[in-house]
Order: C-alpha cells, then structure tokens, then sequence
C-alpha cells in the first residue's frame, strides 16, 4: 500500500458533478466506477507532467490559463505512466 495524506477539498457544483459523471461513466453492470479520489489524483499526475510556470500565479484564473497555455504548448510522452 502505498503511502497517501488525507486533505479536504472544496469543488463547487460544476466541479463536482464533472467528476462524479466520470465515476458513472465508468462504472458497468453494476459495478462502482473508479473512485472520485483516484480521478483527482490522476489527473495531478498528468499535470505534474507539464511544464508550467508557476511564478507569480496569485489566482486561480492566472493558474488555470498558465496551465491551459502549457497543455497547448505540451508533447506528452506517447506513454505517461499512471503509477504514482
């Protein structure tokens, strides 16, 4: 088991439905979809794989663009790895 912290996060209405439609999408026949927690956690793996300037980033609206503008800039690698 690999070593993890627990933190509280607030999404708003959006957010949270977003990732809550993954978790129905990806369940079948009944079974639970992956977990809320392991979407969230995998997508900051695949961010942690941009280059992003984060100096000077005070707002989430400057984070975000910073982020967006590193996605349209970025060449991922053909296989990121999904392990943590």
């Amino acid at each position: 088991m690999r070593a993890s912290r627990n933190t509280s996060l607030y999404l708003t209405e959006k957010e949270y439905s977003f990732v809550a439609s993954i978790v129905e999408h990806s369940a079948s026949d009944g079974d639970t979809g992956i977990s809320k927690g392991a979407i969230l956690r995998t997508l900051i793996r695949l961010v942690q794989h941009l280059d992003v300037d984060m100096s000077g980033v005070k707002t989430e609206d400057q984070l975000f663009q910073r982020l967006e503008d590193a996605v349209k800039k970025s060449r991922l690698p053909s296989k990121v790895s999904v392990q943590p």
